[in-house]
């Protein structure tokens, strides 16, 4: 495991916690690979049942590493490490529940998308900063979210790249339930305890049914976000999205 994912493992729940808190829970290419790792240790795992994921330090994630990202854009081929973990979780076929607080930025939010059940604070954010980024949407974003709200109501969060508060994303069907601040972390384990006293064939065939449809249009826009998401990292409008989002950090 990376330095900054843990990993426990409790009465079939299997925990993981984006643990960077210094940087916002920022997820590097370490912790995509660790992620996916612990995601593919669980699908062959009979004792797992339930994936539970959450962040430390009171936000979910603010999405990639900028610093990280700076460099990847000089070599896009690295990409492959997050875009593995995409596929891996787009496909994970047991039930995948998220504790949300604070806020959940970029791919933070997209990989919501991916969620079964998203249990989240009151104060708890979803943005979509991509196009701010000079980039496009990723984690098959631009297909899953237009079909959970429309594609008005998508094409305003992708395009302005506004906060989405959790009482509107509970509104718009992102979120499952709200809770107080602080307490998303145990509500999430408890419907994730819960389910894992379930049948479990039940379940993951219930699952899949679920998913059937979609299935193969999440993989296909994978693949189409990828390509312009690897080629605008070479953009000008990126790197300069870029140079002005560090500057503003310094």
């Amino acid at each position: 495991m990376s330095d900054f994912v843990t990993e426990r493992i409790e009465s079939g729940v299997q925990v993981l916690c984006l643990d960077r808190v210094d940087k916002k829970n920022a997820i590097t290419l370490d912790m995509y690979q660790a992620l996916a790792d612990a995601l593919q240790r669980a699908e062959s795992s009979s004792d797992i049942k339930v994936t539970l994921i959450h962040g430390a330090g009171g936000d979910f994630s603010s999405g990639n590493d900028i610093n990280e990202f700076v460099q990847i854009a000089q070599a896009p081929e690295k990409m492959a490490v997050s875009l593995t973990f995409l596929q891996v979780l787009s496909r994970y076929t047991k039930p995948l529940i998220a504790g949300v607080e604070g806020k959940a930025v970029g791919v933070g939010a997209t990989m919501l998308l991916h969620c079964d059940m998203v249990l989240a604070s009151r104060e708890a954010r979803l943005q979509f900063p991509f196009v701010q980024l000079g980039l496009v949407p990723e984690a098959a974003s631009s297909y899953l979210l237009p079909q959970l709200i429309g594609h008005q109501k998508a094409f305003e969060i992708l395009m302005l790249g506004d906060f989405v508060d959790a009482q509107s994303a509970h509104e718009m069907g992102l979120v499952n339930h709200l809770c107080e601040e602080g307490e998303s972390y145990q509500l999430a384990l408890r419907y994730a305890e819960k389910i894992a006293t379930l049948p479990v064939e039940a379940v993951a065939l219930s699952k899949g049914l679920l998913k059937a449809n979609g299935k193969d249009d999440v993989q296909s826009a994978l693949v189409r976000e990828g390509k312009n998401f690897k080629d605008r990292l070479r953009s000008s409008e990126a790197h300069q999205a870029f140079s002005a989002f560090l500057n503003r950090n310094k």
